[in-house]
């Protein structure tokens, strides 16, 4: 019997049910182990997903959170999240996600900043750039010999006109014509000279007369001003390679710039002509051969294309003087003027690049009469990458010829921009433009009532302008007029002077010539590159889209693991991850609503 017994007890706790005895408390050694099995994966994970399909809508959601928490590669969310971690590991994890967030916002924040106000950066090009492959610069000569005297003798006109005047106060007894040159000759002369003539003239209301056509009537003639030029090795007359142009300083001379009809949108926009057409061929060394026909084109995005030696504009391989430019210029005695233009006498030399008008306004060269200068031209050249057209001209600080379309000129530069600025605003002032200005069709050019207008007129645009730069500088909103900034392709001329006296009379005597002028005081002006390569400069992008990208991500990824996967792992958890919850929950919910028909479902 009891081993009977024996053998029901051994088989009894299979087949009844648990009761409370099984509830009690397990031992210190138990509860151990069930720590340590607490820890592990796979309670967790029974409790996580329990807590998503069968507890509350708040429960869900934390158990969503915890099972992000496991997946995620952030770093330190799993430990935050973890459902048995302890308290004092979950504080650790905590603050050092917290420090790491920190400083990933801030440096982010800094990248941000540096994007937004540096995105632009100023480099010297990899490569050195051979002369040939830009022009030579555009050499004007502005003598301060306005007149010729023998056309226009202004200084005994002018002191004919003051005396009689100051004896009668009239001038009644004055030719037509000289005082329409006298009146031409105004828009030239030195301010005072004007004040002091103004009065006199404007009473007398000399004839219409068309200033610019006078003004270049009047002037001193290429072929006397410089008699003999040498240009890349061959010697020309300068008349044949010069062109007049009108300037704010009167009437000049012009070296490889470019014809008003590849400057201007029209050339009608101006108000002379010059009728000789300049011929490089038109040397007098009947023993070099003939250069080649000028074929292709030159722009300054492009450079030159299919030009050979004979281009347009000019160009040259070395940067020697005996390759640049060389002009013998001489000024008559007789032909001084201190009256029109003060004490001065000599030359005004500009240079700038061929599709940009010279600024006289800008730094010039003088040479003297009597002195022989030798200007030897560092160019500086200024490359842009087509990849800034991403970046705002505001933060570049820089516009693209086809971002900025000019009203009178085909390309866009900064001196062109002012010019065509000060004619713009010259006219809406006084309803007509200076002798030299480009302007619309139909607007007259300024006569001698006018002068005190356009003087204060570009006075005042330049006192405009200036006090709205100062206050950009203090406020970003201040919109300044015409906003004329740098090209981002642009061409400019460094230089350097050397000067020394020169006497032309005793270099004729030394060669054992005999000059034709005695009263001539001669200058030498020799433009060179000062070397045979240059480095341009190149503005590229220091921060563009991908370049902050790469740095946002690398500063993530460094403090808190983050990859552009991770945002796409945040969206799948709580989006499609919710989405999925509650479609799970409502059928569970439906099937414990009615359990009966879930055999016959099971059955079907």
């Amino acid at each position: 019997m009891s081993e009977i017994k024996e053998e029901a007890a051994e088989e009894k706790p299979c087949n009844i049910l648990p009761g409370p005895e099984l509830l009690a408390l397990p031992s210190y050694d138990q509860r151990a182990s069930i720590a340590s099995a607490a820890l592990s994966d796979v309670p967790s994970d029974v409790i996580i997903k329990s807590r998503i399909r069968y507890g509350s809508p708040l429960s869900a959601c934390k158990g969503l959170l915890l099972e992000y928490s496991k997946s995620t590669t952030i770093h330190g969310i799993r430990y935050l999240f973890e459902v048995h971690r302890p308290i004092y590991e979950k504080v650790y994890w905590l603050f050092f996600t917290c420090i790491s967030v920190y400083f990933a916002i801030s440096l982010i924040w800094d990248t941000y900043l540096k994007w937004q106000d540096s995105p632009v950066i100023l480099g010297f090009d990899e490569t050195l750039v051979p002369v040939h492959k830009i022009p030579f610069p555009t050499i004007t000569i502005c003598p301060e010999i306005k007149m010729e005297r023998n056309l226009f003798d202004y200084t005994n006109v002018s002191r004919l006109l003051w005396d009689e005047y100051q004896k009668n106060g009239n001038v009644t007894s004055m030719d037509e014509e000289e005082l329409a040159r006298m009146a031409a000759a105004m828009h030239i002369c030195d301010p005072d000279v004007v004040h002091r003539f103004m009065p006199i003239l404007a009473g007398m209301n000399p004839p219409f007369v068309d200033v610019t056509q006078t003004l270049i009537d009047l002037s001193i003639s290429k072929n006397e001003t410089g008699p003999f030029c040498k240009w890349n090795g061959r010697f020309y007359f300068c008349d044949k390679i010069f062109d007049f142009v009108a300037t704010d300083e009167g009437i000049c001379y012009q070296f490889n710039g470019l014809r008003p009809k590849d400057i201007y949108r029209d050339e009608n926009f101006i108000s002379y002509k010059d009728p000789d057409v300049v011929d490089f061929n038109n040397f007098f060394d009947v023993d070099l051969p003939p250069l080649n026909n000028i074929t292709g084109n030159w722009s300054l995005d492009t450079g030159y294309g299919n030009q050979g030696q004979n281009t347009y504009p000019q160009r040259t391989v070395f940067s020697s003087v005996g390759n640049g430019f060389f002009a013998f210029l001489q000024g008559l005695q007789h032909n001084f003027d201190y009256d029109c233009r003060s004490f001065k006498q000599g030359y005004k030399v500009f240079l700038n690049s061929p599709e940009s008008v010279p600024l006289t306004s800008g730094n010039y060269i003088l040479v003297p009469h009597g002195d022989e200068v030798l200007v030897s031209v560092l160019p500086n050249y200024v490359m842009s990458t087509d990849n800034l057209h991403e970046i705002s001209p505001e933060k570049r600080q820089c516009l693209f010829d086809d971002e900025r379309s000019l009203t009178f000129f085909r390309s866009y530069s900064q001196s062109n921009c002012q010019t065509e600025c000060l004619a713009n605003f010259t006219i809406s002032k006084c309803g007509c433009a200076k002798f030299w200005m480009p302007k619309p069709l139909g607007t007259p050019v300024c006569g001698l009532d006018d002068i005190n207008c356009y003087t204060s007129a570009q006075d005042e645009l330049y006192t405009l302008l200036q006090n709205q730069t100062m206050e950009k500088s203090v406020n970003d909103n201040v919109e300044i007029m015409c906003n004329c900034m740098p090209a981002c392709t642009s061409l400019e001329y460094n230089f350097e002077i050397s000067r020394a006296r020169f006497d032309v009379a005793k270099t004729i005597r030394a060669f054992r010539e005999v000059y034709e002028h005695t009263d001539a005081i001669g200058s030498r002006l020799s433009v060179y590159f000062k070397e045979h390569q240059f480095t341009a400069i190149k503005r590229t992008i220091l921060f563009g889209v991908s370049t902050l990208i790469s740095n946002c991500g690398g500063i993530c990824g460094l403090f808190m693991g983050i990859s552009s996967l991770s945002f796409l792992e945040l969206l799948y958890f709580f989006c499609m991850r919710i989405c999925g919850s509650c479609r799970d929950r409502r059928k569970h919910k439906i099937q414990s609503m009615c359990p009966e028909d879930e055999p016959e479902h099971k059955l079907e």
